[in-house]
């Protein structure tokens, strides 16, 4: 969860009395989703909002820090800037891609590092500046709180009754949660189709079948909202048989694939019916039907 999940692998040591026992190395290694990093926990650390999105005359928004754990925990805050995949998983990158725009240039925010008490809250305010000559686009960022190690790690090396020479390795897990920060300057159109809706053989240890389906995005901004399937038999009611709330489909991607596993009820079998695909927004016009697709179930 992009962001996500991040372990720091610590070579820990020291030096004393002429004697070299190790040197400190730090791997930071990446977990990444079939979601977009816009999770409202990580670890011990609950945020809200889980999205921000500066439009029109906004130039100014909070996120709330909340501790959910027993121990005082320091996060440290900063943006990166990542690309989403097909599948929509998430990539850290360095520079953006083609058609891509960034806002990190023209977000100031404080604090830069947090410590929270178990059961303690901390606000994190942003402020957008966004230069005069500055193009109409959607410009993202990705905001990431991520926990910062104790600064006593590594001191008790020499209890652990190492010899000459030894080296200590230890796992010292870090979290990070990282949620969107969208800037939109201009008026700018989004539309979204669905397309290539396919039922395929389960993936799940629950054996549930899985729905395929592609999004298909137009215009000038990301889209994000919520996607439903329901199934009619030949003789019966429309059932909801599956749901994914807070999708997203960014620029400047122009599509997604989905693998959504469905559940219908106790007894219900997929099969001489319709299966009906539905996205309502959640974004600019909350609720509003943006797309739907169905297909033919033998």
């Amino acid at each position: 969860m992009a962001s996500g999940l991040h372990e720091a692998a610590h070579v820990i040591g020291r030096e004393r009395r002429g004697r070299w026992f190790a040197a400190v190395a730090t791997l930071l290694v990446l977990a990444v989703g079939p979601v977009p990093p816009a999770f409202g926990q990580g670890g011990n650390l609950a945020v809200s909002p889980t999205r921000v999105v500066f439009e029109g005359r906004a130039r100014s928004a909070e996120v709330t820090l909340f501790n959910r754990g027993t121990q005082a925990t320091t996060y440290r805050v900063f943006f990166k800037n990542t690309r989403m995949k097909e599948d929509g998983t998430f990539q850290d990158i360095e520079q953006p891609d083609p058609g891509q725009l960034v806002a990190d240039e023209f977000i100031r925010y404080s604090p830069r590092q947090v410590t929270l008490e178990p059961g303690t809250s901390q606000t994190v305010r942003l402020l957008v500046r966004k230069p005069r000559d500055l193009p109409p686009g959607e410009y993202r960022s990705h905001l990431v709180f991520q926990t910062v190690p104790p600064a006593d790690v590594g001191e008790d090396i020499e209890t652990e009754g190492q010899e000459e020479g030894q080296i200590r390795v230890s796992l010292i897990p870090t979290f990070a949660l990282a949620i969107p920060v969208i800037v939109r300057h201009g008026d700018l159109p989004a539309s979204l189709t669905v397309s290539e809706l396919k039922l395929e053989p389960s993936s799940t240890t629950e054996n549930l079948p899985v729905l395929f389906l592609r999004l298909n995005r137009g215009g000038d901004r990301s889209v994000y909202g919520d996607l439903s399937v329901t199934f009619k038999g030949a003789a019966g009611a429309a059932t909801e048989i599956g749901r994914v709330s807070g999708i997203a489909v960014y620029t400047p991607n122009a599509s997604r694939t989905l693998r959504l596993p469905l559940r219908p009820p106790e007894g219900t079998r997929l099969e001489r019916g319709r299966l009906s695909v539905v996205f309502r927004e959640s974004d600019t016009q909350r609720g509003a039907l943006l797309a739907e697709a169905e297909i033919a179930v033998p």
